[in-house]
């Protein structure tokens, strides 16, 4: 008889605590695996158009939530292929090395181990944040709204590195960094025809994501920010991990006889407390609050999701939702002695403040 048996399967001794249920390591693995397909069921056979092939693009951060996406997903194709000897999607894997990014060898080492365990999934070679010049035709034009212009005869990495260096603040640095890296995966996800990108931002993730947007000015989009499905971008955005605590993202990891999700959690457990709250990022500070917070507290941080999740921004009258040609997030009007023709969002407004080309 066993003492403390698992809550769902009843066979198993119990030996983690999920949202007050005791489950066994088996059936914690399939609720975190049941969470994930679960916001995949829209890119089942049954929606699968046998005339058009259906490409995911999913971007790999270097943390874990993103890698659980990338090994549940290909858990979930391998069953089919056993059952079908097809696959309902393909997976097109990307990472962007960003600009500070230290040991970059050990990056691409990483990276190529991933595409070797990962085998049948097509992985992008290594990006890096100044292609953004090359893949996206419009930044440079839509960069001149914060008053950055090329030089004659700069070169792209000249001209580049002049774009990093130009903000006076770290979150203004920050914020930047973000759209870009953002702009650069939409831009390669649409080279690689995909008509759909899976970020793998957990339910913590999101939460700073949607303080971290309400402190830059960003409220009144918050919920587009982090809604699945459609954007203004062009192509369709989806959380398949939003269900999902970070600290049940690490004990899933733990659990798992999945060596690269091994290797990972043992670095994202290690957060970072900020050295200088002058000198930090918005978003570092955020990220770091929800993540310590999130451990104690789990339910009142998923609620900040959920409620931004059900915002809705006032619409104009003619019901047009203009994107601001930055960030490419809905523009929902200005606010104070920001109020100019710019057509920036109160946030790029905001922004451009602390910018000096």
């Amino acid at each position: 008889m066993i003492a403390n048996p698992c809550v769902d399967c009843r066979e198993h001794e119990a030996t983690l605590t999920v949202r007050n249920r005791r489950l066994c390591s088996a059936c914690f693995t399939y609720y975190v695996q049941s969470k994930i397909l679960k916001r995949m069921a829209s890119y089942g056979f049954k929606s699968l158009s046998s005339e058009k092939e259906r490409r995911l693009f999913l971007p790999l951060s270097g943390g874990l939530s993103s890698l659980v996406l990338l090994q549940v997903l290909d858990v979930q194709l391998q069953k089919q292929i056993a059952n079908r000897n097809k696959t309902s999607y393909d997976i097109i894997v990307a990472r962007v090395v960003l600009p500070g990014e230290k040991n970059s060898g050990s990056i691409q080492r990483d990276y190529e181990a991933l595409a070797e365990t990962f085998a049948s999934h097509t992985f992008l070679p290594l990006l890096s944040l100044h292609q953004i010049l090359q893949l996206d035709c419009d930044v440079e034009r839509d960069l001149r709204h914060l008053g950055i212009v090329r030089h004659g005869g700069e070169s792209d990495q000249d001209f580049f590195i002049r774009i990093v260096g130009c903000s006076t603040s770290a979150s203004a640095a920050s914020d930047l960094q973000s759209i870009l890296l953002k702009r650069l995966l939409v831009a390669a996800a649409r080279d690689q025809h995909c008509d759909n990108v899976l970020w793998g931002h957990s339910d913590t993730r999101l939460a700073a994501l949607v303080l971290a947007d309400v402190a830059k000015g960003r409220g009144g989009s918050v919920s587009s920010s982090i809604a699945d499905g459609q954007t203004l971008q062009g192509i369709d955005f989806n959380y398949p991990v939003r269900d999902l605590f970070k600290a049940e993202l690490q004990t899933y990891a733990r659990v798992s006889s999945e060596p690269a999700l091994k290797t990972t959690v043992e670095q994202d457990t290690q957060v970072q407390q900020p050295t200088s709250i002058r000198n930090t990022a918005i978003d570092d500070l955020l990220n770091t609050y929800i993540t310590s917070q999130g451990e104690k507290y789990p339910s009142i941080m998923a609620n900040v999701v959920r409620t931004a999740s059900k915002l809705e921004a006032k619409r104009p009258a003619d019901n047009t939702i203009v994107a601001c040609p930055v960030c490419l997030l809905p523009r929902v009007g200005t606010q104070g002695s920001l109020a100019t023709n710019s057509g920036l969002c109160y946030g790029c407004q905001r922004m451009r403040q602390d910018i000096v080309p």
